[in-house]
């Protein structure tokens, strides 16, 4: 009976530790077979893959700390030019049909009373001959010159300089007209016969009364 006994329990006691073997080994397959399931899951491994791209992309966004940033270009304002209106130079009344000059032609002078000359001529005859040019004051000469200035001086008397070097030679008018006298631009060429008057070798001008206009020379 006593061996019976101890049969049973061998016999309980191999199938309890059979049965804890077979527990274990089956914990350890299922195991086995969900990571390997896990690790061939095409669903799986394409998460990954988006996981990992995600991660580049942050990484190549973000900035690296400490470098540079760019700067911004800012295209210039454009530069606006102010448009400054010139004023106009006074144009020269023009003559008239029944507008009578006060001048008259260069071939109504004789040659031998009324010398032809320039402006520039005469002043420097003046300044570098004076002792052929000075007889020549008191005498009529015709004189043909650029105009420097022309108008009225402070004593209400008509006049025209002509450009002569660094000097001039100033005609003072018997008689013109405002029409006449405002036709003496500057830098314009004119002529007139007068009497050589002054001769002022300080300040190199040369002057002529009673002159009038010479058409025509």
């Amino acid at each position: 009976m006593k061996t019976f006994v101890n049969q049973l329990v061998t016999l309980i006691f191999s199938a309890a530790l059979l049965s804890g073997v077979l527990a274990c080994g089956g914990s350890d397959d299922g195991s086995g077979s969900s990571a390997t399931t896990t690790e061939n899951n095409p669903a799986n491994t394409n998460n990954k893959d988006d996981e990992n791209n995600l991660m580049f992309q942050q990484e190549k966004i973000s900035p690296v700390i400490g470098a540079p940033l760019e700067e911004a270009t800012v295209a210039p304002s454009p530069t606006i030019e102010k448009k400054v209106e010139a004023t106009p130079t006074p144009t020269p009344p023009s003559k008239t049909i029944d507008e009578k000059s006060t001048g008259g032609l260069v071939d109504e002078l004789s040659a031998d009373d009324f010398t032809r000359t320039s402006a520039r001529d005469l002043e420097k005859e003046f300044r570098k001959s004076p002792d052929t040019a000075t007889p020549k004051i008191g005498k009529k000469f015709v004189v043909q010159g650029n105009v420097l200035e022309a108008g009225t001086d402070a004593g209400g008397e008509s006049y025209v300089s002509f450009k002569a070097g660094n000097g001039r030679v100033t005609c003072i008018f018997e008689i013109i007209t405002d029409a006449e006298l405002r036709r003496f631009t500057p830098d314009g060429t004119n002529s007139v016969v007068g009497t050589i008057d002054t001769w002022d070798a300080d300040n190199r001008i040369l002057t002529l009364t009673n002159c009038n206009i010479v058409l025509g020379y």
